[in-house]
């Protein structure tokens, strides 16, 4: 259950309108709108999980950044930890955008499985 009452649709766009205002040479992949192309599936050597991040934008430098809106209480952190993995190598991060109620639950699972490169955003309630 969503906590909530936005949509990942209506998150999305606002994030992807704020970074389109940031910068001229950015491209946009999310499978959220249908205005723009899908993001690619994302794992690792050592997983068998694959995983589409909401939002994924390539900088002209090709800085590469993930955005993931998670609205509801459940934490995926081995999908947090391939995203960061992924971004790090690109020279990117990993933005993970929660509920302000989640805040604290998603900083103890960040700190408890030991997730580098990522950052906590979050979305009043």
């Amino acid at each position: 259950m969503n906590i909530t009452s936005l949509t990942k649709q209506q998150v999305a766009k606002t994030v992807i309108s704020q970074l389109e205002e940031q910068s001229y040479e950015l491209s946009v992949q999310t499978g959220l709108l249908n205005s723009y192309s899908s993001s690619p599936q994302i794992t690792t050597q050592s997983s068998r999980d694959v995983f589409s991040p909401d939002i994924l934008t390539i900088e002209q430098n090709g800085e590469t950044n993930i955005y993931e809106i998670q609205l509801n209480s459940k934490i995926d952190a081995e999908k947090w930890r391939i995203f960061s993995h992924y971004t790090k190598v690109r020279q990117g991060e990993l933005f993970i955008i929660v509920p302000e109620p989640n805040l604290s639950a998603a900083e103890e699972a960040i700190i408890k499985n030991d997730i580098r490169n990522i950052k906590l955003m979050y979305v009043p309630n």
